[in-house]
């Protein structure tokens, strides 16, 4: 099973203006750290986890857990619209079932992993 989650909002701001405020504090949590490479650490406020795609200043891709709850996979995608506005598209799946019958490893910082454990056969 899938849970999903998708808004998309219009502002009245540039691309530019509009990422700089999604990645940094303040828009998702209070406090904010991004390294904004693949696998990078992504930190929000008590959630915590990793970059998996970053287009500067068009989309992010992140994973996302906090404490014990599953991870979710959010994306982000701005797009600009007619003057200085911007289309922000948010997506968060939480498809770790499906993930986890593949075998894709999912850790988070310190070595514990996001969703449940893989068990060999």
């Amino acid at each position: 099973m899938i849970d999903r989650i998708e808004r998309e909002l219009e502002l009245d701001a540039p691309v530019e203006e509009v990422w700089d405020a999604v990645t940094s504090d303040g828009f998702m949590a209070d406090e904010v750290e991004l390294d904004l490479r693949p696998g990078g650490e992504a930190r929000f406020g008590d959630k915590a986890g990793w970059v998996e795609e970053s287009l500067v200043p068009a989309r992010l891709t992140f994973w996302w857990s906090d404490g014990d709850e599953p991870a979710s996979r959010v994306e982000l995608t701005l797009g600009p619209l007619d003057g200085d506005r911007t289309r922000l598209r948010v997506i968060e799946t939480r498809p770790l079932d499906r993930l986890d019958l593949v075998g894709v490893p999912l850790t988070r910082i310190g070595g514990a992993s996001f969703g449940p454990a893989l068990v060999a056969a």
